[in-house]
């Protein structure tokens, strides 16, 4: 079918399902720079609205996203915080699920992994602009200045597909604030970030609600933690098993993906190296052999991504099985943190509320077990050792507080 026959089809589309009005501003909108728009009815809202985020600027919608598309797994978690998990009919990777958390909490993310769409390979591998016309979706949680740098488009395919299907609404360099292009671009919080999005779907006071959950149990936590000098070196290190070498993370970069660990005041065995560590997309970072982690020799070992079920995926527990295995090896069994039991999965740098709060408390019961108790690997609490009150998320998520 050609772009104009498909443009006609969705018009006539929507005439036969009754959405007369929406049929009549599609017609009479193509092509205007500043117009965005959704194409199905529902959701609480009256009338058009627009919510404004770096890098996209004001973005324009008639009602509230019904079906709705993602790249990374972050904003499935806010998806689910904000009870609109059910919209979601694809994502970036299928790698990315880990449903744990919401099991804690006795209730469903909305969505199921195994009947959504997938955008790319495990590798990351490019998808195209017919891929995004078939799924039609309301909205695409997808950076595009992401996508038109790094993933084979340009600005006219990004352009297009917001005007002809759906628009862009998405910040992935705050994660790791790594973004190096010349545009103006702005870094938000986890907090900042899913309020954002929480305006898109007319639900900013349940990403309030959670945040009132974080700040009780932060208030906790600082009140405390010990002298800054008495606090274990964390090494933040993803092992790859290929090579035999470890990607370092550096807690001073900024950035959402690893503010677990700045929140709780973590000591950064990497600190003499940040420069040189893993730096977002499209900068790696120099990899250390076992001879260079050992001149670090961390208190405290904790690998990113753990969380995930073991696949063939790299970013997986997979890879933390690995990396347990080398306890047994003649120069690794002679780190620190292996000779004191200290090493541990961690969370995913892909957090939305949920996650952050649970990786807050898993972070601090590895890096401060005699404070906050010793860590669990199924996380299966007492509610004395439990560090936030998770009746309180299971009800804002649940709807009861809305």
């Amino acid at each position: 079918m050609s772009r104009p026959s498909l443009k006609k089809g969705l018009v006539l589309a929507l005439l036969c399902a009754g959405g007369v009005l929406a049929a009549l501003v599609l017609a009479t909108n193509w092509g205007k720079e500043s117009f965005y728009r959704t194409t199905e009815s529902g959701g609480t809202s009256a009338g058009p609205y627009t919510v404004e985020m770096s890098p996209m600027g004001p973005v324009h919608f008639d009602r509230v996203p019904r079906r709705i598309v993602t790249l990374d797994a972050n904003y499935n978690d806010i998806l689910a915080s904000l009870g609109q998990g059910a919209k979601l009919v694809a994502t970036g990777y299928r790698g990315n699920f880990y449903d744990g958390f919401y099991n804690k909490l006795g209730i469903k993310a909305g969505f199921d992994a195994e009947r959504l769409k997938y955008l790319s390979t495990g590798g990351g591998g490019m998808f195209d602009k017919e891929l995004l016309y078939a799924l039609h979706a309301d909205i695409h949680h997808i950076d595009p200045v992401q996508l038109a740098s790094s993933r084979g488009w340009n600005q006219t395919d990004v352009d297009e597909i917001a005007h002809n299907v759906g628009p862009f609404f998405a910040n992935r360099y705050s994660r790791d604030n790594s973004y190096n292009g010349k545009q103006p671009y702005k870094y938000y919080s986890l907090w900042e970030l899913s309020d954002k999005v929480g305006a898109v779907y007319r639900q900013s006071a349940r990403i309030d609600r959670l945040r009132a959950v974080y700040d009780d149990m932060m208030r906790d936590i600082t009140a405390k933690l010990p002298p800054v000098e008495k606090r274990p070196r964390i090494g933040l290190v993803f092992y790859n098993g290929a090579s035999g070498r470890f990607t370092p993370y550096s807690l001073g970069r900024g950035g959402f993906g690893q503010a677990q660990y700045r929140d709780i005041g973590a000591r950064d065995a990497f600190a003499s190296i940040e420069r040189t560590t893993y730096g977002g997309e499209g900068n790696p970072g120099v990899l250390l052999d076992a001879e260079g982690l050992l001149a670090l020799d961390p208190d405290v070992l904790i690998m990113p991504f753990a969380i995930y079920p073991a696949t063939e995926a790299t970013t997986s527990r997979a890879s933390y099985d690995r990396l347990l295995k080398l306890k047994d090896d003649p120069l690794m069994r002679r780190l620190t943190a292996f000779r004191t039991g200290r090493v541990f999965p961690g969370g995913t740098p892909l957090q939305g509320p949920v996650f952050y709060l649970f990786q807050i408390e898993m972070a601090a019961k590895q890096i401060y077990p005699d404070i906050f108790g010793p860590y669990s690997d199924d996380q299966n609490y007492p509610p004395d050792e439990q560090m936030f009150d998770r009746k309180r998320v299971a009800s804002i998520l649940s709807g009861e507080e809305d």
